[in-house]
């Protein structure tokens, strides 16, 4: 009986079952070690070409893979051997392939955690290597980054020093077929209202900017075949054709190259189809908008389109529930439903606001405003319980309602507004009571904080110190009680290391840890260095703001006063309120913010009312 056999082959399994035969055992009694492999191909069945695994790299590049009568062939040199005499490594191999059979993958795990040792790599090549022989499958073909995940692999392991986890390699790679580019049109100009994730939007108005690729017809284009890891051809699918014509107008340019045809658009707009002829228009009139007409219009702040809205009919409205419409100039003349939205850099709206609508604009001109408003410049004919936040607002007559503002001009403040401002508030005359005028730095949007959000950000910047101030003596305390410790266990290492013997893990763990330690010293050190430095900023930035609060104003143009109104000037630094009741017997025009010098040397504030106020041009300028 031969113990082992070394010998030539083009099928290892198949020379295990003539060795079992010829030496009368059971085949599962034996096993076979990969010796090596030698690789030959040919484009004609006649003249075979040998190629070592370096040389096989040319079938890496796609083109050279793709020759329609590439054959290839390989010979394995192989040892067959009884199992009970050798002492091997299993693994658990399992090879898959995706769909097409155009890349195959090879799942490993141990049977049981395994030592590292200096062969386990190559053991384990050879495992997969004698999976993939099994199955058919060339070995060193396409392999790409195959060896170097092996290599990758083995670090890991090393640095581990067992293996006793599950891992995937990519083995070998075919190439799939390319999709064929199909004929088709593209709408980009429609594309932009996804972006409105509104169940009323209706795609009534599509806007489009000057020079945007508008629509764009894409030319067919071939696939290309592919080819699998058993050399079967993939076809690639022949491309769909689409034979619907686009018409532009002149307000279009064209462009074509190999790739597609380009409807440019020549202006700023809005695109309609008339006739089947694609146009651009800048102005729309409507009856109504709402969502059995129209649905939501988002015609775009900067695309230079102009929508107008009239309805005088007072049983329905121009604006309908839930209706968003934005454009660069808006002009309603009707009223505004619940949940309603206009938006543009100019809006006029010459109606009513239901108290749950919005208007959101550069400058805006509205005749009762009972909702929401947010505009650079507005002007009111009356405030009744809205919500304003402005730089500038002009109101005519207010009843009720909030306003937040760089500068409020109100004609006649009838009573229950909440007015804030941060420079000026300028009124003709006080018809009411229940009235809280202030002056504040509360900014009406934008992204520059305002007063109130930095004092809120010092608070969380002082927090935000004691709790690294806290870190930094727990970590201080930790590096002091280990220090000693430490030094004697790196004095050992280096001992250890001099003798070319290994450092025990413990060792190296417990070193790593404490320099950590250190190292976040020094980053939490900088961190609360950072922290201050954050909030000394922000405390000069509050004593800048602070100085132009003294420069601010509230004047009552009348100098009367009903009782129950109030005046409040909030100071940041120091954090303090300080304000005013007026009433009927008094004659003021005109309230400021004063800062005097007290016999201790202190700063301090106070409000100082001023009877018979001559005004500045600029204080009126509304």
């Amino acid at each position: 009986m031969e113990e082992k056999k070394i010998l030539y082959t083009k099928d290892p399994y198949k020379e295990l079952l003539v060795f079992a035969s010829e030496n009368q055992c059971e085949v599962e009694e034996l096993d076979f070690r990969l010796l090596s492999f030698n690789t030959s191909y040919t484009y004609d069945n006649q003249e075979w070409i040998k190629a070592n695994e370096k040389e096989l790299k040319i079938f890496e590049e796609d083109e050279k893979f793709l020759i329609q009568n590439l054959n290839i062939k390989q010979e394995y040199k192989i040892e067959i051997f009884f199992k009970k005499m050798a002492h091997l490594q299993e693994f658990d191999i399992s090879l898959q392939t995706n769909e097409f059979c155009t890349l195959l993958k090879a799942n490993v795990k141990p049977k049981d955690s395994i030592a590292f040792y200096d062969k386990l790599a190559l053991e384990l090549l050879e495992a997969i290597y004698k999976a993939m022989i099994k199955e058919k499958f060339l070995l060193g073909f396409r392999n790409f980054d195959f060896k170097k995940q092996i290599i990758d692999f083995n670090a890991k392991v090393k640095e581990k020093q067992k293996f006793d986890f599950e891992v995937e390699f990519e083995v070998s790679k075919g190439l799939d077929p390319q999709e064929p580019t199909n004929e088709e049109i593209k709408f980009h100009y429609l594309d932009k209202l996804k972006k409105h994730n509104d169940v009323m939007n209706r795609n009534y108005v599509a806007p489009i900017g000057k020079d945007e690729v508008a629509i764009e017809k894409i030319k067919p284009k071939e696939g290309s075949d592919g080819k699998d890891l058993r050399f079967k051809i993939l076809k690639a699918l022949p491309p769909k054709s689409n034979k619907d014509k686009v018409i532009c107008s002149d307000k279009f340019e064209i462009k074509e190259d190999d790739e597609s045809v380009k409807y440019i658009a020549k202006k700023d707009g809005f695109i309609i189809q008339r006739k089947s002829i694609y146009e651009i228009e800048n102005y729309l009139e409507f009856n109504k908008v709402d969502f059995k007409s129209t649905g939501s219009i988002w015609a775009g702040f900067d695309k230079q389109v102009i929508i107008v809205i009239k309805n005088t009919n007072t049983l329905e409205d121009a604006i309908g529930p839930r209706i968003t419409v934005e454009a660069q100039e808006l002009e309603v003349v009707g009223n505004m439903a619940q949940d309603s939205v206009l938006r543009g850099k100019k809006v006029i709206l010459k109606g009513n606001m239901h108290h749950k609508s919005t208007i959101i604009g550069q400058k805006v001109d509205v005749n009762i405003l009972r909702g929401y408003c947010q505009a650079q410049e507005l002007n009111v004919e009356t405030l009744e319980n809205g919500v304003i936040r402005a730089k500038k607002v002009n109101i005519k007559k207010a009843v009720g309602g909030e306003i937040i503002a760089d500068e409020v001009y109100i004609q006649e403040l009838v009573g229950n507004c909440i007015c804030s401002a941060k420079s000026l508030i300028h009124i003709e005359k006080i018809q009411g009571s229940g009235n809280k005028l202030m002056i504040q730095d509360l900014k009406a949007f934008g992204e520059e904080k305002s007063g109130e959000e930095i004092l809120v950000h010092i608070d969380e910047l002082q927090k935000e110190q004691e709790n690294v101030a806290k870190e930094i003596e727990d970590v201080k305390h930790t590096i002091q009680v280990s220090k000693d410790s430490v030094r004697i266990l790196q004095q050992k290492a280096k001992e250890l290391l001099s003798a070319k013997r290994a450092v025990p893990q413990a060792y190296k763990a417990t070193i790593k840890d404490f320099n950590q330690k250190v190292e976040s010293l020094s980053i939490l050190s900088n961190k609360i260095e950072t922290l201050k430095e954050e909030e000394k900023a922000s405390v000069e930035k509050l004593k800048q703001i602070q100085e132009e609060l003294l420069k601010s104003k509230i004047i009552n143009k009348s100098g009367k006063w009903l009782d129950l109104n109030e005046v409040k000037f909030h100071l940041l630094n120091p954090r303090k309120e300080l304000s005013y009741h007026p009433n009927n017997e008094e004659r003021i025009q005109c309230f400021t913010l004063e800062k005097v010098e007290t016999e201790e040397g202190v700063s301090a504030y106070e409000i100082q009312s001023i009877s018979n106020y001559k005004e500045k041009v600029d204080d009126s300028s509304n």
